[in-house]
C-alpha cells in the first residue's frame, strides 16, 4: 500500500471513529435532556398533585398548606398543644393521609407532621389518669408512631438541615418503636461518616451516643461519648432524677459503664440477634446481708445493728408493678431501696448490671446490682446488690436471689382503645402538670 493510500486510510477512519463518537455523544444527550424533561414533569406533576384542592378535598383530605399551617400552629403554642378539638382534627387527618396518599405532601410538610406526632405522642400520656390508661396509651401511641414513621420514608428534603431533620427525628422513632432494624442503617451512616472524619453536626453525634447502648454497640459508645466531652459537651447534664425507669437513660453511668468494659457486657458489642425489648416482673426476690464497710467505726456498728435481722436468707415481697424493663441492650430499673432512684446498665440474656446515684439528705447515695443467670433453663437470677450512702460513707453489700417472669405486650388497638378511654373519662382533655402522673416513654 502506498504512502498516499495509507494516509487516506488512517484520515478515514478517524473520520469514521470521530463519527461514532459524535453520534454517540449526541445519543446519550438526548438520553439526558428526555430523561430530565421525565424528572421535570414528574416533580411538576408531584406539585400540582400536592397544591390541587380537588384532587384531596374528594378524600377529604387537607391540602398541603392547610395542613402545614395546622402543624405549625400546634407546635408553636405555648404549651406544645391545643385545644382538643384542634387536636383531634389534626390527628384525624393524619391517619387519613396514612390511609390515603402520603406522597401527595411536600417534604417539609412530611416532616413538620412527623415531628407533630413524636411530641403528640409524649404529651398524651401525661393525661393517662390509671395505670390502665396508661398502658392502653402506649400501644396507641405506637400505631401513631408507626404514622411517622411512614411519613419520613422515601422523604426527600432539599436542604442540609432538614436531611439531617429526618434522619435524627427516624433514629428517634424507630427507637420509641423499640425496632433497633430500623436504628442501625441511621447509626451506621452517621458513625461512618465520623470514622471518615467527615463533618458530623453535634446532633447527630448526641443522638447517635443516645442510641448506642441500645444496639449494643460498645466501642461506638466509647466513640461518641469521648468526642461529644472533646467538643465541651457535659456527662453530667444526662443525669436525671426521674420517678421512672422509663425515661432517657443516664448517659453519664452508661458512657461509665462502657469504659470499664466488663467483661461479658460492655468489653465487646452485641450480636444483633441479641438485642431484645421486653418486660420482666420481679415474682420473688430473698436478700441476705454479706457485709457493712464503713471506716468510722460508730457508724460501722449503728449500721450492723440496722441490718442485724437480714444476717439470714429473708424473703421480701415486691409490688406487683415493679419491673425491669430490657430495651435493645440495655436494662432499666428502680432500686429497692425506701427511696428509688433509676438504675441503667448493660445487659444480655444471662448478665446484667445497673448503677444509679441521687443526693438525698443524707449525701450522694449510689447504688449497683450485678446479677447472672447461671441456668439458661431457669428463670432464677443471683446476684449482689451493693449501696454506697452517708457521711462517712457506709457501704452495704447484699446477696440477692430473684425469679424474673417475662412479661408478653398486647397487640395495639388504636382509635378502638383510645375511643373507649376516652367514654370512660380515663383520658383526661388537658394536661395538669401538678396532678399527672409523669409518664415513661414507648
Amino acid at each position: 500500500m502506498s504512502n498516499w493510500n495509507m494516509r487516506h486510510w488512517v484520515t478515514a477512519s478517524m473520520a469514521a471513529i470521530g463519527t461514532v463518537a459524535t453520534f454517540k455523544i449526541m445519543l446519550e444527550y438526548r438520553n439526558w435532556r428526555r430523561d430530565s424533561r421525565q424528572k421535570k414533569a414528574r416533580r411538576a406533576e408531584r406539585k400540582r398533585r400536592r397544591e390541587d384542592p380537588n384532587r384531596l378535598a374528594q378524600k377529604g383530605l387537607p391540602t398541603d398548606a392547610q395542613l402545614r399551617e395546622a402543624t405549625f400552629m400546634s407546635i408553636q403554642n405555648a404549651d406544645r398543644s391545643v385545644s382538643l378539638k384542634g387536636e383531634d382534627q389534626l390527628l384525624a387527618w393524619l391517619r387519613a393521609v396514612e390511609m390515603a396518599d402520603i406522597n401527595a405532601y411536600s417534604p417539609k410538610t412530611r416532616l413538620l407532621c412527623a415531628t407533630w406526632l413524636e411530641l403528640y405522642t409524649k404529651h398524651r400520656k401525661f393525661r393517662a389518669k390509671s395505670p390502665e390508661a396508661f398502658k392502653a396509651i402506649t400501644e396507641v401511641n405506637k400505631h401513631d408512631l408507626e404514622i411517622a414513621w411512614k411519613l419520613l420514608e422515601n422523604c426527600r428534603p432539599e436542604g442540609e438541615n432538614e436531611i439531617m431533620a429526618v434522619r435524627l427525628l427516624a433514629l428517634r422513632i424507630a427507637k420509641r418503636l423499640k425496632d433497633h432494624l430500623r436504628m442501625v442503617p441511621i447509626f451506621d451512616g452517621i458513625i461512618g461518616r465520623l470514622e471518615r472524619e467527615e463533618d458530623v453536626h453535634m446532633r447527630e453525634v448526641l443522638e447517635a451516643f443516645i442510641a448506642a447502648p441500645y444496639l449494643g454497640r460498645w466501642t461506638a459508645t466509647r466513640l461518641l461519648g469521648g468526642y461529644f466531652v472533646k467538643k465541651g459537651g457535659r456527662l453530667e447534664d444526662f443525669h436525671k432524677v426521674v420517678e421512672h425507669p422509663t425515661d432517657e437513660p443516664d448517659m453519664k453511668i452508661l458512657f461509665e459503664l462502657a469504659q470499664s468494659k466488663i467483661e461479658g457486657l460492655s468489653d465487646q458489642d452485641l450480636p444483633m440477634e441479641d438485642i431484645r425489648w421486653t418486660e420482666y416482673v420481679i415474682k420473688t426476690l430473698r436478700i441476705k446481708v454479706e457485709s457493712v464497710e464503713c471506716d468510722d467505726e460508730a457508724e460501722k456498728k449503728k449500721a450492723e445493728q440496722k441490718f442485724q435481722s437480714k444476717i439470714k436468707w429473708k424473703e421480701v415481697k415486691m409490688p406487683s408493678e415493679t419491673k425491669i424493663l430490657r430495651l435493645g441492650a440495655i436494662t432499666q430499673m428502680l432500686s429497692f431501696s425506701m427511696y428509688p432512684i433509676p438504675m441503667v446498665g448493660p445487659a444480655t440474656e444471662t448478665k446484667m448490671i445497673v448503677r444509679g446515684y441521687a443526693n438525698t439528705t443524707e449525701g450522694m447515695r449510689s447504688e449497683e446490682i450485678n446479677m447472672e443467670n447461671r441456668d439458661p433453663n431457669s428463670k432464677l437470677w443471683q446476684g449482689q446488690y451493693v449501696c454506697v450512702e452517708g457521711k462517712p460513707p457506709v457501704t452495704l453489700r447484699i446477696n440477692i436471689e430473684m425469679t424474673l417472669e417475662e412479661l408478653k405486650s398486647p397487640q395495639p388497638e388504636s382509635e378502638e382503645v383510645e375511643g373507649k378511654l376516652q367514654s370512660k373519662g380515663e383520658l383526661t382533655h388537658r394536661r395538669d402538670s401538678k396532678s399527672d402522673p409523669k409518664p415513661n416513654e414507648s
